[in-house]
């Protein structure tokens, strides 16, 4: 269904007089124009004075008849609820959403995703479908919290259980790499070498376009852990970076960073950064030729989910134009700073769980690379019908049920600090440990220490009676491996240490006893 003149008018008349109606529970057009009448809340844009702040201000300017009636609404009350959860107002949140979930039920066939490639205005499929579903969990964590509190005041000196990840978005400054001009080029891997540049708007106003991106992602982050994490940003700009840039013809394209790039940005990045951070959010220059005629409309893979430095931490990748633009698939034209707000969401929620299902692969939720998006392959248990649906069922039936460690343990990749380091004694580590699953010889060794004080030196032998000497820098929570290991010449990551692997207590702090160590990007478990 479409929107009329008559509803238009009517928006613009309810908007303008900021009367709060009641929502309605029919589709019609009728019932349409009174569900948009409740709209009178509508949150400000985050960016510019000039941006729109509701949904008539953004849809109008494209014929708000244009867009169905679900479109519109759906935008509208998350511009209200938005606004409203901003001031603390959750039972108002939640008796409106409950409102417009009886008029829209979740998983119902309205909410069927549709395509538009032409639309200019994209605010995610189905429309703001993953940020209410989002925005619903934080509501409900939100008056959870406040109903806790009123029941149990808490004790003066009391500790909180809150802990913190740090996100660290890198901004890489330069990227270099062949740009095909043409099919042609595309498919004979040829092209203009090109620099490209960061794009300066991610710079601009504190990075607001950053910040607008993750911040109902992050609250939702909160939500999901019962308030157990909170996530704290930070941003590295590395300006003078340079990094290889690729445009691959494969099945789905791509163009992003190349090969050795990652481990570019790594190095350039301090000790005290990585040792501090939780989760990374790499953003890069373009490498879309969209300008060139032959790509005006091809969709390019630019991102996803990675690994961090230490090989297990997640890291979201993407380039900068992700973030200011609708790609070719997804619609026309620079971003507002609403649809930025109700659609990166979504893409994060995506890749996180991607992380999810991979940290936790026993519940076999992506045995399947994307399973969700076949009905068929869902669990038993699990109700609904659309990918965020799938999320949601997947948060409550396994992942804060059933996870072991638990997500607000689990998620905090950080290295201990040296105050912990500094509590383990270097023959505490000496022992039998084994890699699961145990394959060959080579997966189960002993690490021995042979002398003492200054003088001591430590030793790995595995059961295939392959050894080599390590040397142990706690300060960086690593053995490192002499030149004598058979890895010293690998190029992969890490390869040289062993990183080692502290106990944690109940709320996940580290403890001064060592469990095990990764090496190769696998765990080794102490046994004794």
């Amino acid at each position: 269904m479409f929107m009329t003149a008559s509803l238009r008018l009517l928006l613009a008349a309810v908007l303008c007089a900021g009367t709060l109606l009641a929502s309605p529970a029919s589709a019609s057009a009728a019932s349409a124009s009174a569900a948009l009448a409740s709209a009178a809340l509508a949150s400000p844009a985050l960016g510019d004075d000039d941006e729109p702040a509701t949904a008539l201000e953004l849809l109008e300017p494209h014929g708000l008849e244009t867009f169905p009636s679900l479109t519109v609404e759906a935008l509208q009350i998350f511009l209200e609820l938005e606004g409203a959860y901003g001031r603390g107002e959750y039972a108002e949140c939640r008796r409106r959403l409950d409102a417009f979930w009886e008029a829209h039920p979740p998983a119902s066939a309205a909410w069927r995703p549709s395509s538009a490639p032409d639309s200019p205005v994209f605010v995610g499929s189905p429309p703001c479908y993953y940020a209410l579903r989002m925005l619903d969990e934080c509501i409900d964590w939100r008056l959870a919290e406040a109903r806790a509190e009123a029941e149990h005041e808490p004790e003066d000196g009391a500790e909180s259980t809150t802990r913190e990840v740090r996100l660290t978005v890198v901004l890489v400054g330069r990227g270099k790499g062949l740009e095909p001009r043409s099919w042609k080029d595309l498919e004979r891997g040829k092209g203009k070498r090109r620099t490209a540049r960061l794009a300066p708007e991610l710079l601009a106003d504190d990075h607001a376009v950053i910040r607008e991106s993750l911040a109902l992602f992050t609250e939702y982050v909160a939500a999901m852990t019962a308030g157990r994490l909170r996530v704290v940003t930070t941003i590295e700009h590395l300006a003078k970076l340079e990094v290889p840039l690729a445009v691959r013809a494969e099945e789905r394209r791509h163009a992003g960073l190349g090969e050795s790039a990652t481990p570019l940005i790594w190095s350039a990045l301090d000790a005290g950064t990585q040792a501090a951070t939780d989760w990374w959010w790499v953003l890069y220059p373009s490498a879309v030729p969209e300008q060139h005629e032959d790509f005006e409309t091809t969709e390019f893979i630019t991102g996803g989910m990675g690994v961090g430095p230490d090989g297990l931490s997640p890291c979201f990748l993407v380039d900068d134009r992700w973030l200011l633009r609708k790609p070719p698939h997804l619609g026309q034209g620079a971003y507002t700073s609403i649809e930025r707000r109700a659609y990166l969401p979504q893409w994060l929620q995506h890749e996180f769980f991607h992380h999810l299902f991979r940290t936790w692969p026993g519940f076999a939720l992506e045995a399947e690379g994307h399973q969700w998006f076949d009905r068929s392959k869902w669990p038993r248990d699990f109700e609904g019908t659309y990918e965020p649906d799938y999320y949601r069922e997947a948060l409550h039936r396994r992942l804060r049920t059933q996870a072991e460690p638990p997500l607000h343990i689990a998620l905090r990749y950080r290295r201990a600090g040296p105050e912990v380091w500094a509590r383990i004694d270097v023959g505490e580590i000496a022992g039998r440990y084994v890699h699961d699953p145990t394959e060959n010889e080579w997966h189960v060794g002993e690490i021995v220490v042979e002398g003492r004080g200054k003088r001591a030196r430590m030793r790995w032998t595995n059961t295939a009676g392959v050894a080599w000497s390590l040397e142990p820098d706690l300060a960086a929570g690593l053995l490192r491996c002499g030149p004598d290991s058979p890895y010293a010449d690998d190029p992969r990551a890490g390869s040289t240490d062993f990183t080692l692997v502290l106990a944690r207590d109940a709320e996940g702090d580290w403890l001064p006893r060592v469990t095990g160590f990764r090496f190769l990007g696998d765990l080794y478990v102490r046994q004794r």
